[in-house]
């Protein structure tokens, strides 16, 4: 009988491209998926940029295939282009406040973003 290979997470972070004099912050965490270092799986991903002169950016990808590091974990590559800033709404004031702090952008744009995820961790045991 085949066993399945624990499910777990990776995290992820980096800066975007910098467009119209500004960057945005990324931070994740994968969907959970099971898989090992050899397998090929991947995992879906999502989220919101950092705010920035009053906006921020929905972004959702697929990760690439696992890359094999020391000891048997594994990274992944994420890479991608975040959407329009569309969809500006209140996020409890912090749209407003960064307005007031750093000024404001409303051109429509995107910025593209790429990076390593951690090893994976969380793991389940077998």
């Amino acid at each position: 009988m085949r066993r399945i290979p624990p499910a777990h997470v990776h995290f992820f972070t980096t800066l975007t491209t910098e467009e119209l004099g500004h960057h945005h912050l990324l931070r994740l965490y994968t969907f959970n998926v099971n898989g090992t270092s050899y397998d090929q799986h991947v995992h879906q991903y999502q989220g919101i940029s950092g705010i920035k002169y009053g906006h921020y950016h929905a972004f959702y990808g697929v990760t690439g295939p696992p890359i094999a590091v020391a000891n048997g974990a594994h990274i992944h590559l994420l890479q991608g282009v975040v959407d329009l800033n569309l969809y500006n709404t209140g996020r409890r004031g912090a749209l407003a406040k960064s307005a007031q702090m750093e000024g404001i952008i409303v051109e429509l744009h995107q910025h593209a973003y790429q990076g390593y995820s951690s090893i994976g961790f969380g793991y389940e045991p077998w």
